[in-house]
C-alpha cells in the first residue's frame, strides 16, 4: 500500500517524453544556429567546424578560435570601412568606383554629368590628336599612396603629359597634370574642394571643378583659385587649348533626321510604262 511519501515521490518523477514532444524538441534544435544547439553529434560538429579545432560539450559546439568564424550577417560593402583595393575591384565588377579610407563609393553619373564628361573628353582627345603631348583618361583611378590598400581616388577626367605617362602602371602613382571633377547634385562642395587640394598636393598643376547648375568652373592651382564662366585655357600645360564654357553645357545643336521624300522611284516607274 503506497504511503503519502511514496505518492509525493512519484509525482516528482518527470513524465517520459512522448514521440510528439521529442520530434518537437528536435525540430526546435534544428532551427537554432550551430553554436546555440545542444544536441549536436560528433559527425555534425566535424562538418560544421570545417577543419577548425573544436570541442563538443554536452551536444554544444565550441570552436577553439571563434574569431575565425564568418559573420552571421556580413556588412554590405558600401557600409564597410575596411575594403581593400583588391576587394573593391572584385566587388565593382567593372563599374567605376572610388575607395575613400576603406569605404567603397560607386560613381553613378546622371545625364548632365555624363554629357559634360563626354564633351570635355572629346575636346581633349581632339587636341591631343593635333598636339601629341599627352593623353586624356576618363575615370582613371590613382594609387597615390602605394602602401595604402584602402585609398583609390578616381577623378572624372585625368589629363597627363607624356613625361608623366607610365604605361606599365595599372593605376597612376602620381596625380594627373590636370584633374577634373564634375560636381553632382548629392556632392558636398567641401569634399570636392578637399579632393582638389589633395590632387594639387600629389602633383597636379591644375584642377578644374565643374558646377553644372551654375554653368561655371572653378580653376585651382598651387597659387590660388578663380571662377571661370566664359572660356577655359591652360597655357602652362596645353598651349593653344581653348574651349568656350557655353559649348560644354549646350553641346552640339540637335537636328532631326531628314525625312524621306515621296516619289523617289517615279523615274523607275515611268520607265516601266
Amino acid at each position: 500500500m503506497a504511503t503519502a511519501v511514496d505518492t509525493e515521490m512519484l509525482a516528482a518523477v518527470p513524465a517520459l517524453p512522448t514521440q510528439k514532444s521529442l520530434r518537437r524538441r528536435q525540430s526546435l534544435q534544428r532551427d537554432l544556429r550551430p553554436e546555440e544547439r545542444t544536441d549536436l553529434t560528433i559527425e555534425e560538429a566535424e562538418e560544421l567546424a570545417e577543419g577548425r579545432p573544436f570541442e563538443l560539450i554536452d551536444g554544444r559546439l565550441v570552436l577553439k578560435y571563434p574569431e575565425v568564424l564568418p559573420p552571421e550577417n556580413p556588412i554590405p560593402p558600401e557600409e564597410r570601412t575596411d575594403v581593400t583595393i583588391e576587394e573593391a575591384e572584385e566587388l565593382a565588377q567593372g563599374h567605376s568606383f572610388e575607395l575613400i579610407d576603406g569605404r567603397m563609393v560607386f560613381k553613378m553619373a546622371d545625364r548632365k554629368h555624363s554629357k559634360i564628361q563626354a564633351v570635355l573628353t572629346t575636346k581633349f582627345f581632339t587636341y591631343f590628336e593635333q598636339n601629341p603631348i599627352g593623353e586624356v583618361l576618363p575615370e582613371f583611378s590613382l594609387r597615390l599612396w602605394p602602401e595604402n590598400i584602402h585609398r583609390l581616388p578616381t577623378p572624372d577626367i585625368a589629363v597627363f603629359l607624356n613625361e608623366n605617362i607610365h604605361e606599365e602602371e595599372k593605376y597612376a602613382t602620381r596625380a594627373p597634370d590636370l584633374a577634373i571633377e564634375i560636381v553632382s547634385d548629392d556632392d558636398r562642395a567641401s569634399s570636392v574642394f578637399a579632393k582638389a587640394r589633395m590632387y594639387l598636393e600629389k602633383g597636379s598643376r591644375a584642377v578644374w571643378i565643374v558646377f553644372p547648375l551654375e554653368k561655371s568652373f572653378v580653376v585651382m592651382t598651387p597659387s590660388g583659385r578663380r571662377w571661370e564662366s566664359n572660356a577655359l585655357t591652360c597655357p602652362e600645360l596645353l598651349p593653344g587649348f581653348k574651349i568656350k564654357i557655353a559649348e560644354i553645357f549646350s553641346g552640339p545643336e540637335r537636328k532631326s533626321a531628314p525625312a524621306k521624300k515621296a516619289g523617289i522611284n517615279t523615274k523607275a516607274r515611268s520607265r516601266k510604262k
